[in-house]
C-alpha cells in the first residue's frame, strides 16, 4: 500500500479494507479515545476508517454542538480532539478553547485545508499541532500518536514530507 496516498483517495481506491494490515505495518495503535469533529462528509468517513483501522476509539461528530453533545455523554475521558478549524457556526479553534476549558487533559489537534486559519492556528496556543489537509494516512496517524504521546512536531521533516 502506497502511504502517500490521501484519505480521499484511499476511500476511492478502496484502500480502506487493507487499513487494518497498513496500520499494524506501522504499528501506531489506541486504544485511546479520539473525538473525530469534520463538517465534510468525506473527509470525515475517510479520516475515521484510517483512525479505527489504528486500534483508536472514536466519538464522531459533525459540527462543534454535536462534539460538545458527544463530551456531556460520554462518562469516561476523551485522549484527543481532532477537529477541523473552518466548520459552520462554531470554528474548530472555538472548539478547542471551549473543550480544552472542560477537558484539560485532553489533546487536541487542528486540521484545516484553508492558508489563513492554518497560519492563525499555527500563530495561536496550539502551535504546531495544526494538520494541514489535504493529508496522508501516515501523515495523519503520525501526527495523531505524536500528540497524544505529547510529542513536538518536527516542522523541518513536516515541510519535506
Amino acid at each position: 500500500m502506497n502511504s502517500s496516498i490521501s484519505a480521499e483517495n484511499a476511500i476511492q481506491n478502496g484502500e480502506p479494507r487493507n487499513l487494518a494490515a497498513f496500520a499494524q505495518f506501522v504499528q501506531w495503535s489506541g486504544p485511546q479515545t479520539i473525538l473525530l469533529v469534520e463538517d465534510e462528509a468525506f473527509v470525515r468517513k475517510a479520516t475515521a476508517e484510517a483512525l479505527e483501522s489504528a486500534g483508536y476509539r472514536l466519538l464522531i461528530a459533525a459540527s462543534a454542538v454535536e462534539a460538545l453533545e458527544a463530551h456531556r455523554k460520554r462518562p469516561q475521558s476523551i485522549d484527543l480532539l481532532l477537529t477541523d478549524v473552518v466548520m459552520p457556526g462554531m470554528n474548530g479553534c472555538d472548539l478547542a478553547a471551549e473543550f480544552e476549558s472542560l477537558c484539560p487533559h485532553t489533546r487536541v489537534l487542528l486540521m484545516t485545508g484553508h492558508q489563513e486559519p492554518l497560519a492563525e492556528c499555527e500563530r495561536s496556543r496550539h502551535g504546531a499541532k495544526c494538520l494541514a489537509k489535504p493529508f496522508s494516512i501516515h501523515r495523519l496517524l503520525s501526527k495523531v500518536r505524536q500528540v497524544l504521546d505529547g510529542n513536538q512536531f518536527d516542522t523541518e521533516a513536516e515541510a519535506q514530507a
